[in-house]
């Protein structure tokens, strides 16, 4: 186990209280593993050039995607004792705390990131899975090429973007994927997310979204990302809390 690493997480005061929960269980994780535990408020987004906040200012999660690439470059290059640096999305929960990632999966890079097996329907209603990283687990070393290169990246991307046309995830997964379609980054599937459809199934343990996912052969999921962009109505608040007061649920996906 590696103990000289540290957990970043952020979250806004106006949070659902849901997401309290998911953070707990991180900062629960984290004890348990030995980690450092570092939460940041809004002022995760100090560090960011200010020409590029005012551009973007109406963006805050493309905002995000940047400042947690700050955060961590300058955490890992500043000396601190943590040799690793691990960032988790406050709408993440932890399902199993005595989950120790395999760093060695950074490889060459010396980055990795969760990978999700996306669900949904096709134009043609035909069920599709999607198997894509994901920055909402992320784990750099202090060696990382990739992490300084992320981050000079998405900088120049939302730089020369037209402000007005900035697509969401731009500098999140959308740059991932590509980019991993190219060098192959270390991945964790077991640090995955739920797309909508498959929290609608969750409640009964079967459905075609869940058959689609188990075909993709995934291991269990130990921590999963509960997208709270996407929960924004009355019943996809119950069906999260429903997965959180019962994560045992879960178990469908892989059985």
């Amino acid at each position: 186990m590696i103990s000289k690493a540290t957990v970043f997480q952020s979250a806004s005061s106006t949070r659902p209280c849901w997401v309290d929960q998911c953070l707990d269980s991180v900062q629960d994780w984290s004890a348990r593993q030995g980690f450092q535990y570092r939460f940041v408020d809004d002022t995760l987004f100090d560090s960011i050039d200010p020409a590029l906040r005012t551009k973007i200012a109406a963006r805050k999660p493309i905002l995000a995607d940047l400042a947690r690439l700050d955060l961590l470059t300058h955490h890992l290059a500043t000396g601190h004792e943590a040799a690793v640096a691990i960032w988790v999305d406050a709408d993440t929960l932890c399902l199993d705390p005595n989950w120790t990632p395999d760093f060695a999966r950074t490889g060459e890079f010396g980055g990795g990131f969760g990978e999700e097996c996306w669900v949904q329907q096709d134009s043609r209603n035909q069920w599709r899975r999607f198997f894509t990283p994901h920055n909402a687990f992320m784990i750099f070393t202090r060696e990382s090429v990739v992490l300084p290169f992320l981050r000079q990246l998405a900088s120049s991307i939302i730089r020369r973007a037209d402000a007005d046309h900035i697509a969401p995830q731009m500098v999140g997964p959308k740059l991932l994927k590509a980019l991993h379609s190219l060098s192959s980054f270390g991945l964790f599937p077991e640090a995955g997310a739920l797309s909508p459809a498959l929290l609608r199934e969750i409640e009964v343990g079967h459905g075609p979204a869940i058959a689609c996912y188990r075909g993709g052969h995934r291991p269990p999921l130990k921590m999963v990302n509960l997208c709270a962009s996407l929960v924004s109505d009355d019943d996809s608040v119950k069906r999260v809390q429903q997965v959180m007061a019962d994560p045992n649920s879960l178990e469908c996906l892989v059985r």
